[in-house]
């Protein structure tokens, strides 16, 4: 086991009282999404976004590099990637969820029962700032305060994340607790002529799965660099 995934179970027994629920009825509780989940190329329903007419080929273009070069240098890579890179890892307590997908060092916190920071003194970052509540069995998460350069900004079907992209993501759990469903809900004022909304399905992992050691990650390894297309710090190295 990993470090990262050793700090993983330390940070969920600090947050979780214990699911107690499921051990005692033998059935999930609809309201604890606790689990390893792993998403297929079969769980993805991404239509394309409509985007602003401001928002151009070459623009698009211009976020699709910056995020090759984001993950050329190992940087955390955020949302929306995040959710889609491999399985995750999901721990919730009574008053935070903690997501730990493999094959980023950084994870991502879901708080429940509060409001956002405030924006005078949140520092945007990758992920933003994610709070949520329960509607129902419906886990409805707010997420604002992205960083609109940080990570990986490009959004799957289009568009790409800024300092005014609201994200809300409506998490339930299907087919007695095996399937976890997402829908994810993107709007910015600057990017997108609608809302834009897609679905993941990530099935459940079995309780004894063991996370794979951390992905290597050298941004100095010249064949990588070079496969990944952002070798021009190399050549300009040596001139």
């Amino acid at each position: 086991m990993t470090i990262l995934h050793r700090i993983v179970l330390i940070a969920s027994a600090l947050v979780i009282t214990g699911a107690a629920t499921a051990a005692q009825t033998g059935q999930p509780s609809p309201r604890d999404i606790s689990g390893f989940w792993a998403l297929s190329s079969d769980g993805k329903k991404v239509p394309p976004a409509k985007l602003l007419p401001r928002v151009t080929k070459a623009m698009l273009d211009l976020h699709a590099r910056q995020d090759v070069h984001a993950i050329r240098w190992c940087n955390p890579i955020g949302l929306p990637l995040i959710m889609d890179s491999g399985a995750i890892d999901i721990r919730q307590g009574p008053t935070a969820i903690f997501m730990a997908p493999e094959s980023s060092l950084v994870p991502r916190y879901v708080y429940l029962n509060r409001k956002h920071v405030s924006a005078d003194i949140y520092d945007p970052s990758t992920s933003g700032d994610s709070v949520a509540s329960w509607e129902g069995d419906t886990l409805v998460v707010d997420t604002i305060g992205f960083h609109p350069t940080h990570g990986v900004t490009s959004i799957p079907g289009g568009g790409f994340r800024t300092d005014k992209t609201h994200l809300v993501e409506r998490y339930r759990l299907l087919q007695n607790g095996e399937v976890l469903s997402v829908q994810f809900t993107w709007t910015d004022p600057t990017v997108f002529s609608a809302p834009h909304t897609y679905e993941f399905r990530y099935r459940r992992l079995p309780a004894t799965y063991e996370p794979v050691s951390t992905w290597p990650c050298d941004p100095y390894d010249h064949t990588r660099a070079e496969f990944l297309g952002d070798p021009a710090p190399f050549r300009a190295e040596k001139r």
